[in-house]
């Protein structure tokens, strides 16, 4: 509970504070694992793992539903946070991320 409390603190910190709207003035990651690290990690974990139960894991479902989920988010369906971070991406460096969180390993029931 403590990391939950932790989490969403940093995100109203970061949304307080503008940072996130001034990662458009940095240079854009151009691998995978840096894309996840830059629009993924603070939500859904390091490896994927996610901060339930909030924050869903991205270890549970194979790369071609996540796909299916970027593309539903980038046509403005599903939850703002997501919808503005997928239509902020490229098609290459959504490619990118995904290939890079399908090297996560999988969940353990």
């Amino acid at each position: 509970m403590r990391r939950f409390i932790r989490v969403v603190s940093v995100v109203a910190l970061l949304t307080a504070s503008g940072a996130w709207a001034d990662a458009s003035v940095q240079p854009a990651p151009s691998t995978g694992k840096e894309l996840y690290k830059a629009h993924c990690a603070l939500c859904h974990g390091g490896k994927g793992q996610g901060v339930p139960p909030m924050f869903p894991g991205l270890n549970s479902k194979s790369v071609e539903v996540y796909a299916a989920m970027m593309q539903n988010y980038r046509a403005g369906h599903g939850h703002k946070v997501m919808v503005d971070m997928a239509k902020s991406l490229t098609e290459t460096q959504i490619q990118e991320l995904l290939a890079y969180i399908a090297t996560f390993p999988p969940k353990q029931p």
